[in-house]
């Protein structure tokens, strides 16, 4: 018995112009990754200290970047 799958892609067309879009590998990930370190080391510094104002702002600021 052989089994023949078909493969349905759906194909879309976008309001954003192509030339806004980023290829994954031209995305600085080495950059990307020290960024997101940094402010999570902010994060754990500023919860040390007690300072919840200063989490709760850096953590918004990580979640939105």
């Amino acid at each position: 018995m052989t089994w023949i799958v078909g493969v349905q892609v759906a194909m879309y067309t976008s309001k954003t112009s192509f030339k806004t879009t980023v290829e994954w590998n031209a995305i600085p990930w080495r950059k990307l990754e020290r960024k997101v370190f940094k402010l999570q080391k902010r994060i754990y510094k500023a919860s040390q200290r007690g300072d919840v104002k200063a989490v709760r702002q850096l953590q918004k600021t990580l979640l939105h970047s």
